[in-house]
């Protein structure tokens, strides 16, 4: 018990110093051609050295995520709660000019005897001339929308319910990927091990999925300032020992901006062992300064099959209930302090979800307001 307290007083103290350096931050900053912002964060960066040699740069990685959520529904009643979403740390070093090395683990705060969890990124990478980057090792799975988007750089407080229901949910696996652009084309593909292990134990003993994902940006054609456009497709194999019942998933993504305005979609199938499912995620997004930005998502999810849906994880942790229809609309608020490196992220939510069964109805509004820190 008291190594638990001692480990939140410490855990506390760090992010009361992170904060006042960063309230600070025009005090130390006068005398720098560098924002607060950017001193602060240089700061990360341990050792560089742009000379050949063996190592070339060394700097620290890692993101804390807070929630405070309140939700409400007609027969569960309410539920109010602050958490820490994410709390991960690592770091990132670059050999031989060409090679990456990146590892991070994941950090229990809520419950932190043990503090380590699990390890997230963890991989060797090799970047060559024409910018096409091979990845080994445990590394996260892109498909769908939010599923190929970091915690770091959401625009919502968390991922989507297509990337709860047709997405993995487990985010890192051992896998072997290549990925990269050439002009306004862009390309991924990877086969990845489908375990649910901590660190590399079972890797490769469970199934094998692959994802295969192409891209174009249509922005120059169109006189827009973003007009991406990309199919990604996810296949699976009849082990037992799968991560899921799906035998194939496609999703076909798109990213557009205009000037402050933005719209992103999501069209997704999900072709499972005990039926289909399909899912649609509709999300326009304005700037209305160059720091504050509103949006607004809708999402739709319909399956074939009875009550395979599955609502958030807030709403699942006030009722755990599944159903076959879902739809969510989700009005928000973001302020960015420094890019996604720094925000404050505010949204309301309220969800409907249909079901065979009576008593699997969900019915709810949701709140949360979220400080995202990463570096």
């Amino acid at each position: 018990m008291n190594s638990t307290i001692t480990t939140c007083r410490l855990i506390k103290s760090v992010i009361t110093l992170f904060s006042a350096l960063v309230a600070c931050g025009p005090v130390f900053s006068q005398n720098s051609g560098e924002s607060p912002y950017d001193e602060l964060w240089n700061r990360i960066v341990i050792y560089e050295n742009d000379d050949d040699g063996i190592l070339n740069k060394f700097s620290l990685t890692g993101r804390l995520q807070g929630d405070y959520h309140s939700f409400d529904e007609d027969s569960a009643g309410s539920k109010s709660d602050f958490d820490w979403r994410r709390f991960r740390v690592g770091f990132k070093a670059i050999v031989f000019g060409r090679f990456m090395v990146h590892s991070e683990a994941d950090m229990n705060l809520k419950q932190p005897e043990p503090l380590y969890q699990k390890l997230t990124d963890t991989y060797v990478s090799w970047s060559a001339e024409n910018g096409m980057k091979f990845k080994v090792g445990r590394q996260s799975a892109p498909f769908t929308l939010d599923g190929s988007t970091s915690s770091k750089k959401l625009h919502t407080l968390e991922r989507g319910k297509i990337a709860d229901n047709i997405w993995f949910g487990q985010e890192y696996f051992p896998g072997v990927t290549v990925g990269g652009a050439q002009g306004e084309w862009n390309y991924f593909a990877g086969i990845y091990s489908s375990d649910n292990a901590p660190e590399f134990a079972d890797a490769f003993d469970y199934g094998k999925f692959g994802i295969v994902s192409l891209g174009r940006d249509w922005a120059d054609s169109l006189g827009y300032d973003q007009a991406m456009i990309r199919f990604d497709l996810m296949v699976q194999d009849e082990d037992q020992m799968k991560y899921k019942d799906w035998k194939s998933a496609y999703a076909i993504v798109t990213k557009w901006k205009k000037e402050k305005f933005h719209f992103w979609s999501d069209l997704n199938f999900a072709n499972r062992e005990n039926g289909d499912a399909f899912g649609l995620q509709l999300m326009p997004f304005y700037d209305l300064t160059d720091k504050t930005q509103a949006i607004f998502c809708y999402t739709f999810l319909d399956s074939s099959n009875s009550d395979q849906l599955k609502p958030s994880k807030w709403e699942r942790s006030l009722a755990n209930r599944k159903g076959n229809e879902l739809s969510e609309y989700f009005f928000g608020l973001n302020h960015f302090f420094y890019g996604h490196k720094l925000k404050w992220q505010s949204g309301l939510q309220y969800t409907d979800m249909k079901s065979v069964a009576a008593n699997n109805q969900y019915d709810g509004w949701g709140f949360t307001t979220a400080l995202r820190i990463s570096w």
